[in-house]
């Protein structure tokens, strides 16, 4: 399974950031030196002082520099790097095959761990050293462009992009290519760690209860409202004591597991808040309403869902100790066999209901799709596919396509014609040693978890699973055991064993259909964001508990809009549209 790496962003004082703008400005109102890209449009001469002679230039995709450039970037590094033997950031796979290959000798101008890296490019922001091509946050991508310090790669992408890396940025409706064009020009380029619309959510559901209480799966929110109270008053666990739950959810309110996202989307709502109270308050959701961002958790389709909850706590299909109950304890609720039904994406599967299968034959999780409250179609949020982090290149680089060239590299070897495993990773003492990251910039596409799925799914039908690749085949291998009585395999069936009936099977669904609501402000924390977005979620995480347990009237929702309109909610809606005219 594949999980997301979480990148939070470093919040730099209003001191610094000036800084950093001052700096850069500065830098580039003094760079007149710097060579413009290879099909810059510009038709002002080099200043007397720049090289008379023009920057080396490779045509194609793959073509080689001769004679060869250098292009200077800046690495992190984790705990757990391992090199291959003899080998080290400055001589590996992915140096040696760029200057043999390429004709690029790449130089790193330092290194530092990854926990160290966002502050020390910050220092770098504020001085303007900035090496030729580096990895940025979100937030760092939008000074950088704002102070002018940025080389425009349009030219450079239009015309040295492979087929592959032209497929990487065009994938999830081109989101990604969205997220780094800022008034018509590519800024940067995304980093390709993005996932597929896993973050999208599934009903789990105690299908030995369904058939216990002669029940069928929802076909409607109505359908699970239903369901709920029945699972807290039809004793589906047969012990004659009135001790389950029908919904099960913590405080966190917005979550992987036992959130309440697909309960929202069921009636058309949106309100996202990863990572509940404790969250960094920059993730906000806001929806194009004609024209104009709006937010997602202040619509009249979430006080609709808020007043379904009230009405499932009133009648004690929710554990009333659930806003004192974290992420952990609502899983043991759920593996005690307490609850019978929770909203939640794929990887439920794998945790926490993972072992509850081969601990008690019985139980019989299901995985269901999400339905809507009326005939209307029920979108999914879904933001995984946005990019959080790229790779951007300095205005001064002699040769922003170099940047191109080394994604191009990297889709080349790893998933290309030419694919050469030694650059993913290379088998040394027994163990796999890891190069992907080697590379001075990476990407990816965020279908491969899916078209493993897909690719298992053609190997049962045909009977042969010889074509599947290493990991495809692991899943294939865990359905046929789990079919064969081994229960400790049931997640590979939860999760790949049918079209109809596992994560993948009703993701892929979701997908042909279109079936998402993903947000529509891809820019970085505004000011007003970074000040006061904290302080919103906790208030809002706070009123809608209160709401969902009857403490206070469901009409309490029109104050708390009201509320966060006034402590700089309207502020940051000014603020991101400011940025929507920016980016149309």
């Amino acid at each position: 399974m594949n999980r997301k790496r979480m990148a939070s962003w470093a919040l730099v004082g209003t001191l610094v950031l000036s800084a950093v703008l001052s700096a850069c400005t500065d830098n580039k109102n003094s760079s007149n030196t710097s060579s413009p890209s290879p099909s810059s449009s510009s038709t002002s001469s080099p200043a007397p002082s720049s090289s008379a002679s023009a920057p080396a230039m490779a045509d194609g995709p793959l073509g080689k520099y001769d004679p060869p450039i250098t292009v200077t970037t800046v690495r992190m590094f984790n705990s757990g790097l391992e090199f291959v033997k003899g080998q080290d950031w400055d001589n590996n796979v992915y140096t040696n095959g760029l200057k043999d290959e390429l004709g690029i000798i790449v130089k790193n101008q330092w290194i530092v761990d990854d926990q160290q890296y966002t502050n020390k490019l910050n220092v770098s922001m504020v001085s303007g050293d900035l090496p030729d091509v580096f990895e940025v946050t979100l937030q760092q991508l939008q000074l950088l462009v704002e102070a002018g310090a940025l080389a425009d790669l349009t030219d450079a992408y239009n015309k040295y992009s492979s087929d592959l890396t032209k497929k990487s940025f065009g994938e999830g409706d081109g989101i990604a290519l969205k997220a780094v064009t800022f008034n018509g020009k590519l800024m940067a380029i995304p980093n390709g760690g993005t996932t597929g619309r896993e973050d999208s959510q599934f009903i789990w559901i105690r299908k030995d209860w369904l058939k216990k209480l002669n029940l069928q799966p929802p076909a409607t929110m109505d359908d699970v409202v239903n369901i709920a109270k029945a699972f807290a008053t039809g004793d589906p666990d047969g012990n004659n004591k009135k001790d389950t739950f029908g919904l099960n959810l913590d405080y966190n309110l917005f979550n992987g597991w036992a959130g309440l996202d697909g309960f929202f989307n069921g009636y058309h709502a949106y309100p996202y808040n990863p990572g509940g109270p404790t969250a960094t308050g920059l993730n906000l959701m806001f929806l194009n309403k004609g024209g104009q961002l709006d937010y997602a958790d202040i619509q009249p389709e979430v006080k609709t869902a808020l007043g379904k909850l009230q009405e499932l706590y009133k009648a004690g299909a929710i554990n009333p100790e659930f806003s004192v109950m974290s992420g952990e304890k609502s899983a043991e609720l759920a593996t005690a066999g307490k609850v019978g039904m929770t909203f939640g994406q794929f990887w439920n599967a794998g945790w926490p209901l993972n072992e509850m299968k081969s601990k008690d034959p019985k139980v019989d999780w299901g995985v269901f799709p999400l339905v809507s409250a009326d005939d209307q179609p029920v979108l999914k949020t879904s933001n995984s596919i946005t990019p959080t982090r790229f790779w951007v290149v300095s205005k001064n680089a002699k040769n922003p396509e170099a940047a191109i060239k080394f994604l191009n590299f990297y889709l080349e070897k790893n998933y290309g014609e030419t694919r050469d495993e030694n650059y993913h990773s290379v088998k040394q003492d027994g163990k796999d040693i890891a190069t992907f990251g080697l590379s001075p910039v990476l990407g990816g596409f965020s279908e491969t978890n899916q078209n493993d799925f897909y690719a298992v799914q053609d190997a049962f039908k045909s009977n042969d699973p010889s074509k599947l690749n290493p990991t495809a085949k692991g899943y294939y291998d865990g359905i046929v055991n789990y079919r064969k009585g081994d229960l400790k395999a049931w997640p590979n069936e939860l999760m790949f064993g049918t079209e109809d009936g596992s994560a993948y099977g009703i993701l892929g669904t979701y997908k042909k259909n279109n079936e998402f609501m993903t947000n529509a402000y891809l820019g970085a924390p505004t000011a007003t964001m970074a000040k006061n977005g904290p302080a919103l979620k906790d208030l809002e995480v706070k009123e809608f508990t209160k709401i969902i347990m009857g403490e206070q009237p469901l009409d309490t929702f029109d104050t708390f809009v009201d509320n966060w309109k006034k402590q700089g909610g309207q502020q940051i809606l000014n603020e991101v549209n400011e940025w929507l005219k920016q980016h149309q």
